[in-house]
């Protein structure tokens, strides 16, 4: 019989291999060049807005290490994806959202002092919690995020508040 906190680190591991996932696919999904697609589907446009006014706070502090310049956020195929660079590989953020008149945080993925943090809605299966707030192209995404301390998996859950704002036309 498997435990509550058994499943719950599947669920946990599972929410952060899924962010994991929508962040490399967002880091893709800005590539201006990208070869045309080869199914039926019609192609669609996607606008690329940048750093600029971006801020991007867990437990009240700037994410130290993440280079707000190279935050984007890409509006196509129904989602908004938000996604950073990193500097020397250690912190970054990858956020997949709906795009509605109420956004719906599908996914969001972070590294903070070495913690792999989510949240995630998918499946029937949700981890950590974020709220959409839209004021014109503003978008602020409040919630905490949930994980495991990547130096340390054995030591438990770790949860963190987070606040991402971020431009997106």
């Amino acid at each position: 019989m498997q435990t509550k906190g058994n499943s719950m680190k599947r669920i946990i591991a599972g929410a952060i291999g899924l962010a994991a996932g929508a962040t490399v696919l967002v880091g893709c999904s800005g590539d201006e060049q990208a070869a045309p697609a080869t199914s039926a589907a019609p192609a669609t446009s996607a606008a690329v807005t940048g750093g600029g006014d971006t801020v991007v706070k867990v437990d009240g502090a700037d994410l130290a290490g993440l280079d707000l310049n190279s935050v984007t956020c890409v509006k196509q195929g129904g989602k908004i994806n938000v996604a950073s660079g990193a500097i020397g590989g250690q912190q970054g953020l990858g956020v997949v959202m709906t795009d509605a008149p109420t956004p719906v945080v599908e996914s969001l993925g972070m590294v903070v002092d070495g913690n792999a943090l989510a949240v995630a809605n998918a499946m029937g299966a949700t981890s950590g919690s974020a709220e959409v707030e839209v004021d014109g192209s503003r978008y602020t995404i409040t919630g905490e995020a949930v994980g495991a301390d990547m130096r340390n998996p054995m030591a438990g859950m770790v949860t963190k508040p987070f606040t991402v704002t971020v431009t997106c036309n």
